[in-house]
């Protein structure tokens, strides 16, 4: 019947469109021919809802244009019923627009048209997924906001690193000067007078240096190599040049506090916590990551348990309503099943609010779309390892970032007294030795012939005869604070142990509370499936029935509350120690990892 009212729409439309789809046709028709039902089916077959409404408008649009009554039938054979009812409503959109509206406008149209569609059943169709504890670590891992953070944070302080090391090779430079002009009255002193007078001068000059420096770790100084070239014309007057072809130079404090050598010993430092923190922010994020998915996967056992005490409540209830018409309970124990019922009502409304948003939580944090349906698998399978203290300290004192902040603390403060010591006195020395010449007859080459030697020491001194104690009192508060550290830094030390050790202990015990939440967990259901059966053949009241429930209730939670500690110490484990202990291997970067891949591929560019 369909068939027929649409095939009488079509030969309505035929005078309305044959003016202005007929070249169209002629230049269409045979690719049309030989692909146009292949692909209105490939596009019907699929599931998605949006490539549905493209097939319709698709494949109306080519019926309208091509006039195919034929492929109307092909498509509807190729249809199930609710993509039936889109076809027919998307048909009578188009046949209500084309006779009203030209072939173009109608495209334009169209395309507005899916994207309404998209839009208006994104929040209809929602995918739902099943996600494991393992799975979603490696999502937040790679894809969370705090990831791409950490990520980014790390090779700031990578390059920041190659920063320091390219401080320790040559440095090519080149200075220069191409252009300056002056025209000025200066002061000059004329030497057949004996006087000094003002005179009119305008120049122009040029300069350029071209030079290759090398710092010196071990004693803070620099030597250099360089060349340079100079240019001097006075207007109106004749033109100069001065060169140095060749110069090597040394220039060093003497006395003065070597940055270099610190460097040398904080950097590596530096950029090896750098690399720790990377680790260990991946084992927080995990351990974030637990957080959230137990708040979620608590919110859906809770629902689950409030769906069946629903469930049982209205079977209750419905059987007590049958015997209180036999006068097999009293009145008192009925109020109680409807109260019961009208409880477990309203607990099952508050549940389903909060499972949504603890799905919005996680979803968010692992950065996914947040209309996924999850439906998240417990972690059971927990690991029979049993830890051990002195390892786990070891591996702790080796490889957290901690142990390394005390290191540095360390260093800077012994830097910072040593700094203070050396701030007393300055002195530098620079030397320099090279060849130039001059020439004055407007020939560069010349100053490249008969070189003359070129030699130059410095020497600069800074002493102070009275500060008043100043200096000293420096060097003894660099020293007062050098002696804090040490002290605070020995306490933490004392403190990190402690913890490790603790988290240990807590970790070990987990397994056991486990299995005996899993144990009791067991108990309590079948405990509750005895009483319900002895309730139903009237040989327990209804108070030992719901103390039945709330034990099996509190036992099942119980049981997912222990599985999340064990996870939690676990991951904290790892956290302090940058270590598994399942595969006994230290935790390191994967350079297959996107991230590594482009800091790798940067090298490789330079």
């Amino acid at each position: 019947m369909r068939y027929i009212i649409l095939k009488k729409r079509l030969a309505n439309l035929k005078h309305h469109t044959a003016h202005t789809t007929k070249p169209l046709r002629v230049f269409l028709f045979p690719l049309y021919k030989k692909s146009s039902q292949f692909l209105v089916w490939f596009l019907t077959i699929k599931s998605n809802l949006y490539l549905y409404a493209i097939a319709c408008f698709v494949s109306t649009s080519i019926l309208l244009i091509f006039k195919a009554k034929q492929n109307m039938l092909f498509f509807l054979l190729y249809a199930n019923n609710i993509r039936v009812k889109w076809i027919l409503i998307n048909y009578y959109i188009t046949y209500k627009l084309i006779t009203q509206m030209k072939i173009i406008k109608l495209l334009i149209f169209g395309f507005l048209y899916l994207f309404f569609i998209k839009a208006s059943t994104a929040q209809q169709i929602s995918q739902k997924v099943q996600l494991t504890m393992e799975e979603a670590i490696t999502i937040a891992q790679d894809s969370s906001l705090r990831a791409f953070i950490e990520k980014n944070e790390y090779l700031s302080d990578y390059w920041d690193f190659r920063t320091y090391q390219a401080e320790f090779l040559p440095k090519l430079e080149l200075r220069a000067t191409p252009f300056n002009y002056e025209r000025a009255v200066r002061e000059e002193y004329n030497s057949q007078n004996e006087e000094y007078q003002y005179i009119q001068s305008e120049r122009l000059k040029s300069f350029a240096n071209l030079s290759v420096t090398q710092n010196i770790p071990f004693t803070g100084g620099r030597i250099y190599i360089d060349s340079d070239l100079g240019r001097i014309q006075n207007i109106g007057g004749k033109i100069e040049y001065s060169s140095t072809p060749i110069r090597i130079g040394i220039r060093q404090d003497l006395f003065d506090f070597n940055s270099f050598k610190w460097k040398k010993k904080t950097e590596p430092v530096e950029f090896e916590r750098s690399k720790k923190n990377f680790f260990q922010s991946s084992q927080e994020i995990a351990n974030t990551t637990i957080y959230y998915f137990f708040n979620l996967l608590f919110a859906q056992i809770e629902l689950k348990i409030a769906q069946n005490d629903f469930a049982i409540a209205d079977t209750l209830y419905q059987d007590g309503l049958k015997r209180h018409e036999k006068d097999a309970i009293s009145l008192e124990d009925l109020y109680s099943l409807e109260l019961s019922l009208m409880d477990a009502s309203s607990d099952l409304e508050r549940l389903e609010k909060n499972i949504r948003r603890s799905q919005t939580r996680l979803l968010s944090f692992l950065r996914m779309d947040k209309s996924l349906d999850v439906e998240l698998i417990p972690p059971d399978n927990i690991h029979s390892i049993n830890i051990e203290e002195q390892l786990a300290i070891e591996m702790a004192r080796k490889n957290n970032p901690d142990i390394l902040n005390i290191k540095l603390d360390k260093l800077y403060a012994e830097q910072n007294v040593e700094r203070a010591k050396k701030s007393r006195y300055s002195a530098d020395l620079s030397i320099s030795m090279g060849l130039n010449q001059t020439t004055d007859d407007n020939i560069i080459r010349n100053v490249y012939t008969d070189l003359e030697n070129q030699q130059r020491v410095e020497v600069s001194m800074n002493i102070p005869i009275v500060d008043w104690g100043l200096s000293k009192k420096r060097i003894k508060l660099a020293e007062s604070n050098r002696e804090v550290v040490m002290a605070r830094m020995e306490q933490q030390e004392i403190d990190f142990n402690e913890n490790v050790i603790r988290t240990v202990e807590e970790f070990n015990m987990q397994k056991k509370l486990v299995e005996r939440a899993a144990k009791a967990d067991t108990l309590a259901q079948m405990m509750y499936d005895v009483t319900q059966q002895r309730y139903m053949i009237g040989e327990l009241d209804i108070i030992k029935l719901n103390s039945a429930q709330n034990k099996k209730n509190s036992a099942r939670k119980d049981y997912f509350g222990r599985l999340q500690e064990y996870w939690r110490y676990f991951y904290e484990i790892r956290v302090l120690t940058l270590y598994d202990f399942t595969k006994n291997k230290e935790l390191s970067i994967d350079y297959s990892d996107f991230f590594q891949a482009s800091v790798l591929k940067t090298l490789k560019e330079e």
